[in-house]
């Protein structure tokens, strides 16, 4: 990345599968984990797909402070000619469309060498079939120990105070959907408030 410090990049992953193993259930690249309905009168997942991009940015603006964003953006479909619900060839009715977006960035603040401040802003929406959009907002702040000093958005470990706050819309909280919804109930607004213990392990 021009004009930045050492480490700044953008990464850019554009992925494409088709049929039955458009590996489109679940956000992984496991191609078997197939998204939606087979078409019932060819017998055939051969109309089905996915697409899913994904873009990471770092930006280390100086030795205070770095900034990462990143999007990710699917969209599956399976064989059936519904964009709702469809038949399996159990008889049991499944999404056979639908479409996530995701949007969010951290701001890294090295306010000394073993103390930086991390906070962070987050949008994802996703809809099912022809259904509403479930929407939620997601905000955060990390102050963080550092102990090895190292003025990076990579160190590691890191030892952090988080206070999380989120904000679901209508449809999201008469369907709870996340798993905080589903622990608590409907409710507007989600919270998390604790200590977290982060580090690397490599192989």
């Amino acid at each position: 990345m021009p004009n930045m410090l050492e480490g700044s990049y953008n990464n850019l992953a554009v992925r494409y599968g088709a049929r039955i193993a458009n590996g489109g259930d679940g956000g992984v690249s496991r191609t078997y984990l197939t998204f939606g309905a087979p078409d019932l009168e060819t017998e055939s997942f051969e109309k089905a797909y996915s697409w899913a991009i994904v873009n990471n940015t770092l930006l280390n603006f100086s030795d205070k402070v770095s900034l990462q964003t990143y999007l990710i953006y699917t969209n599956s479909k399976g064989a059936a000619a519904s964009n709702n619900e469809a038949p399996t060839y159990f008889g049991k009715y499944i999404f056979n469309k639908k479409e996530d977006f995701t949007i969010g960035g951290r701001l890294t603040n090295y306010i000394t060498d073993k103390f930086h401040f991390l906070s962070e802003l987050h949008y994802s929406q996703r809809r099912d079939g022809t259904q509403p959009l479930y929407t939620t907002v997601k905000a955060g702040i990390y102050p963080s120990f550092v102990p090895t000093g190292e003025r990076s958005v990579w160190a590691r470990p890191h030892l952090r105070f988080d206070f999380s706050l989120a904000w679901y819309n209508d449809y999201a909280i008469e369907n709870l959907y996340s798993p905080y919804l589903q622990f608590m109930g409907e409710t507007r607004w989600g919270y998390y408030f604790g200590v977290k213990a982060e580090w690397w392990i490599w192989n």
